[in-house]
């Protein structure tokens, strides 16, 4: 197998940067070539960014845009204190124009100078992502897994993760884990993440191995003080909890029955057709400082971490080796500029085409970017598949949805409004009311947009 290269989660952190403004309102005249790129429906796809990218218009020249709205919105956004402090980036994106660019750097510390090649960790948007690239392999593999399957569940044989079997199951209620409650957050795992965890590792009593990211999804070791994941909160699918670790299982899933890490696997099918860089299918681990206040996560270099190898400290993770090698880590550390992930977010509005290709499966995005439905018929969740359905935020459609990340880094999608946006960032800082800003931030933008 080869060594994954990793960087040292000190290597950026360097300096503490002015605070500055970025580009505002697009103001470039439409690229000269951008109009030949449309499929035979007409629709319109941005080629790779070294050949050209986003085409880019001014809001001033369009007559469904307010642009003076629209400036007021994208000043809202750069002149908030979880913009300023540590960095950020917007990207409005109508009918697939680019009609707003924004980049803002921070006062008090992450990149040196935040720019359109400026790639950030997405955080929690990485959900999607890994989302994404689960519709896709229960279509390829419909024969053998789909959404009712047992991630666990009976026998070693039959359980798509046979590795779990290696020790007694902690809880029997592990065997009724099906793959819709891993993707639907209502699998019963424990909520908080461990990271750089301080505190003392101890296993599960009677159990030994690797203190590692697959072991400790399944529930074989834990810190003191952190929730473990040994026993489940709640019958699955019977009530819901946001929790990275049954994803984290479906990914080792993924991973056994198509012979592909995540990240290699969601690149092949998704990332590298829409024009994504190849970077993102090398995987390269980025640490990021979790156990230090500024949380930053930009990088220099785009990627998708991996854990659960020699090295690794994913969810706390002390750096043994584990029998059960590695694999993409599947709710965060996915790298990319704010460019390239609308390149996601437009893929996701247009139900998983890309010109003339289906990458991803139409039902599986609308089914994704539905509040999943439990077995009484019951929707109390705004969470589909992997995505947040927003659908009662005041003044804005209701047919958005989103990828949502810590620190502010979302994805915005109204298939009503043939709308993206992408907003990226460092800091969420807790006197700030994160939810607000998010809605405020679309209903401005979306208040923008005339009728």
């Amino acid at each position: 197998m080869t060594k994954i290269n990793r960087l040292s989660r000190r290597a950026f952190l360097n300096t503490a940067s002015q605070a500055a403004i970025g580009v505002g309102l697009a103001s470039l005249p439409l690229n000269a070539f951008a109009q030949t790129n449309t499929n035979a429906d007409g629709i319109y796809f941005p080629p790779p960014e070294d050949q050209g990218g986003w085409r880019r218009y001014d809001a001033n020249g369009l007559s469904d845009i307010d642009a003076g709205k629209l400036m007021e919105a994208i000043r809202y956004h750069d002149q908030a204190q979880v913009s300023t402090s540590r960095g950020a980036a917007l990207l409005i994106i109508h009918k697939g124009k680019l009609i707003g660019e924004s980049y803002v750097t921070g006062s008090e510390g992450g990149p040196a100078n935040w720019t359109a090649k400026t790639c950030n960790d997405m955080k929690s948007s990485t959900k999607s992502v890994f989302g994404t690239g689960a519709g896709v392999f229960l279509d390829e593999y419909s024969d053998q897994v789909n959404l009712e399957s047992y991630l666990v569940g009976e026998t070693k044989e039959s359980s798509l993760i046979p590795q779990i079997w290696d020790q007694p199951i902690t809880d029997a209620r592990k065997k009724n884990i099906k793959v819709k409650h891993v993707l639907s957050m209502t699998s019963g795992h424990a909520g908080p993440e461990p990271w750089l965890g301080t505190g003392t590792r101890r296993h599960h009593p009677g159990f030994s191995g690797a203190y590692q990211m697959h072991e400790y999804c399944f529930g074989w070791w834990n810190f003191d003080g952190v929730a473990a994941h040994d026993t489940l909160l709640f019958e699955p699918g019977s009530d819901f909890m946001y929790s990275n670790f049954g994803m984290e299982q479906m990914a080792l899933a993924i991973r056994n029955i198509s012979g592909q890490g995540l990240g290699p696997y969601v690149y092949d099918k998704v990332l590298g057709p829409i024009g994504m860089p190849i970077g993102l299918r090398d995987n390269r681990y980025r640490d990021m400082p979790y156990s230090n206040g500024f949380e930053l996560n930009f990088a220099e270099i785009p990627g998708w971490g991996v854990g659960g190898d020699t090295g690794c400290d994913a969810y706390g993770a002390d750096g043994s080796a584990s029998p059960y090698g590695i694999n993409s880590i599947a709710g965060s550390t996915f790298r990319c500029t704010a460019r390239d992930f609308a390149r996601l977010a437009y893929l996701w509005l247009n139900e998983g085409r890309w010109m003339d290709q289906q990458l991803v499966p139409q039902s599986w995005l609308k089914l994704a970017t539905s509040r999943y439905k439990r077995d009484d018929g019951s929707t109390p969740n705004g969470y589909g598949y992997s995505f947040w359905v927003m659908d009662n935020v005041a003044d804005v459609p209701k047919d958005l949805f989103m990828s949502r990340g810590h620190n502010q880094n979302h994805s915005y999608i109204i298939p009503s409004m043939d709308l993206v946006v992408v907003r990226q960032g460092n800091d969420n800082r807790r006197e700030v009311n994160g939810e607000q800003f998010q809605n405020a931030l679309i209903q401005k933008i979306v208040a923008a947009i005339k009728s």
